[in-house]
């Protein structure tokens, strides 16, 4: 029987970074299409990697769970992982890396996000920058 451990699994996913900031990219390109629609793939890509850097600030080394990530970065706010609920639970030891991200739906509100949505930090994607 053949047996096909996590890790090979990612490493059909995504080799490289660049290669999993190319996958993520093209993602949020189609998920997302009007929200980045003026981006260059350049300039998107360089968001991308910021938020797979900042999901593994988080200990996310999974690359479905990297890509979720940065979906929500989009989808919210670059910054939402700052909102101490969120950071709560994305650092909560009880539960694997895994399963605390899936714990964001179930341990948060519609207000919370509204808040997260409306504190949106453009900056975040461009660390170091001071003119995007």
């Amino acid at each position: 029987m053949l047996i096909i451990r996590t890790e090979q699994i990612q490493h059909f996913i995504a080799e490289t970074d660049a290669e999993l900031v190319e996958l993520i990219a093209g993602i949020i390109r189609r998920a997302n299409e009007a929200r980045v629609a003026d981006y260059s793939d350049e300039t998107l890509g360089r968001m991308v990697k910021t938020g797979i850097e900042r999901a593994r600030t988080h200990d996310f080394e999974r690359a479905e769970d990297i890509a979720a990530f940065v979906a929500v970065m989009f989808e919210a706010a670059p910054n939402f992982d700052e909102k101490r609920e969120i950071r709560e639970i994305l650092e909560d030891a009880n539960f694997s890396v895994e399963e605390r991200f899936k714990q964001l739906w179930g341990r948060t509100t519609d207000e919370m996000w509204t808040e997260i949505e409306n504190g949106y930090d453009p900056r975040v994607w461009f660390p170091g920058q001071t003119n995007q």
